[in-house]
């Protein structure tokens, strides 16, 4: 068994079998050497050049037509062992127009350092092969979302109704595989799936050791094995130990989910803060957890949050009343607060949002953090209060005024407007409230349209103008 730290990451780029490909009739790809099986297609990219393996950084399909390519035996085992250090996984000839037939050294070179080799029909060109790739790769990358939408309402609520047990069971599924839960003496506390042989289990130990890693990897025959320490409060670390035929970026994603909430629900009890401020920030970070937050939330059915962000102003700052409170990653603190509690206490300058329900947290986080930047510019606290106001920054909004009314105001006629425009257009009212003459405001209204070139009868036009006159600097 072969083992290592893991590789990899949620948000790694989506990848296609290389399989996939050359079992493609219409994109030409036929195999001359080299294995082909597990080896995966993260992008296509077209080279002339005569080391481009140093360009590389690994899982590329490669094209070339052999321009200036190498002609010596040892030029071209130069050129192919770097693209299999590199980790290309694999290379494209085209044998048109430089050459007639792929060169018999460079198939010897690919077989001897294990890297496929394809040939491309004179039929289909490299660029089409790359479009088609594209398409391949964005579907890849929608179906791992549509997967990890379904899998982190599974995990929730199972972790909901069933606690660490139905996690680790659901894990299995989700994974196609088994997953299996250790106590802090090694011992199985829950498990789903076929049973792991004794050597598939021991990857668990290298986790559970008091300096070991957080997390390791191995592969045991075609199974990869994903090991991850949850430390929390107790006796000592426990572990999960998940295997699967492969796990892709989506599949990282449902497993780092499935440990987060592991992690939460041995850590605590269903009712300490530590829960609930964990699982309030999976919310915040996408995962849909609103079905266990409900249970161990002490507030009443149909309360609204709001999610603020925060920075400290001096070192005497109010405190915010809530244990649902962490660091923030660009500095500063993310809170999490019922509606009825205060949301901008002294001492503090904060981007707040506006109440919503539990299942979109993740929304009002976003938008906190945008008013939060935007109240470091205008050194003010940004509240989300629903009005149009809050959605603009102040900045924009002036900038937008300014340039929507400046001939309007060159030319003297904002009192008008904003006379005209608060009457809703009514001419006597208009001229009552500026003392003048009905056809006075009538031909200065035709000038403020001819000024703008926009058409004042028009119901989004005068919006746009009522609103820029509210945002005009005096």
């Amino acid at each position: 068994m072969k083992t290592g730290e893991p590789t990899g990451a949620a948000g790694e780029m989506p990848t296609v079998a290389l399989g996939d490909l050359v079992g493609r009739a219409d994109l030409g790809l036929s195999v001359l050497v080299g294995p082909i099986e597990g080896r995966r297609v993260r992008w296509v990219h077209v080279s002339e050049l005569r080391d481009p393996g140093r360009y590389l950084v690994g899982n590329e399909l490669l094209f070339t037509a052999g321009v200036d390519f190498p002609s010596t035996a040892q030029e071209i085992d130069v050129y192919v062992r770097r693209l299999a250090e590199a980790g290309a996984a694999a290379l494209g000839f085209g044998v048109t127009p430089v050459h007639d037939t792929v060169p018999p050294l460079l198939i010897s070179a690919c077989e001897r350092h294990g890297l496929p080799l394809l040939l491309v029909s004179i039929d289909v060109t490299f660029l089409r092969i790359g479009q088609e790739v594209s398409l391949m790769l964005a579907e890849v990358e929608r179906e791992g979302v549509r997967k990890l939408s379904t899998a982190q309402a599974a995990l929730t609520t199972a972790a909901a109704s069933e606690g660490p047990t139905a996690v680790v069971r659901r894990l299995a599924r989700l994974l196609k595989g088994w997953a299996v839960l250790f106590d802090p003496l090694g011992r199985r506390v829950a498990s789903g799936g076929d049973a792991p042989s004794d050597d598939e289990l021991r990857l668990a130990d290298r986790v559970r050791a008091p300096k070991g890693p957080l997390a390791a990897t191995a592969h045991h025959g075609s199974r990869q094995l994903v090991a991850h320490a949850l430390r929390g409060a107790g006796s000592g670390p426990r572990s999960v130990l998940v295997a699967g035929d492969s796990f892709q970026a989506a599949d990282r994603a449902v497993l780092s989910v499935g440990v987060a909430l592991l992690s939460l629900l041995i850590a605590s009890n269903r009712s300490s803060p530590e829960l609930t401020a964990g699982l309030l920030g999976l919310a915040v970070d996408g995962v849909d957890s609103a079905s266990l937050l409900e249970k161990v939330l002490d507030a009443p059915t149909g309360t609204q949050w709001r999610v603020v962000r925060a920075r400290r102003l001096h070192k005497s700052a109010t405190a915010f009343d809530t244990p649902l409170l962490a660091p923030a990653d660009a500095g500063g603190i993310l809170v999490v607060l019922p509606e009825d509690r205060p949301f901008e206490p002294k001492g503090w300058l904060v981007g707040a949002s506006g109440p919503v329900p539990l299942g979109e947290l993740r929304s009002a986080a976003v938008r906190a953090e945008r008013l939060l930047a935007e109240a470091v510019v205008e050194c003010r606290s940004r509240i989300d209060d629903s009005t149009v106001d809050s959605l603009v920054s102040s900045v924009d909004a002036r900038s937008f005024a300014v340039r929507s009314l400046s001939p309007v105001v060159e030319a003297g006629l904002r009192d008008t407007l904003h006379a005209w425009l608060a009457h809703h257009g009514g001419w006597d009212a208009a001229a009552d409230a500026l003392g003048v003459h009905r056809n006075t405001v009538r031909h200065r209204v035709t000038r403020i349209g001819e000024l703008l070139g926009r058409d004042l009868a028009d119901p989004d036009t005068r919006a746009e103008l009522w609103l820029a006159l509210r945002w005009l600097p005096d």
